[in-house]
């Protein structure tokens, strides 16, 4: 059942949560927050963590923004590829 409850297209059969297949980004994000993707850019800006404590920031960044549950020690690709594209989109928007 954990498992279910983590993939976002799936629905419980007890009616507890619904299916979903979009992740909503918080429209109020505290400074310290957007302040912290801004300098963790320049460790990810290349497609790849420069380091495992960089890939570890940005995933529990991400889950902390997206309120998921990813690992932050995972080597799933679609998982980081995931944190990834959800950092990447904060950085664009608020590096204007």
């Amino acid at each position: 059942m954990k498992v279910k409850a983590r993939i976002a297209p799936m629905a419980c059969p007890q009616k507890y949560w619904d299916k979903t297949t979009e992740v909503e980004t918080p429209d109020d994000l505290p400074q310290e927050i957007i302040d912290e993707i801004l300098d963790m850019w320049k460790d990810l800006k290349t497609g790849r963590a420069k380091d495992v404590e960089a890939k570890k920031i940005m995933i529990e960044t991400y889950n902390t923004i997206y309120n998921t549950n990813y690992s932050p020690t995972t080597n799933c690709g679609s998982c980081i590829s995931t944190c990834f594209d959800g950092i990447k989109k904060l950085y664009k928007q608020y590096s204007k």
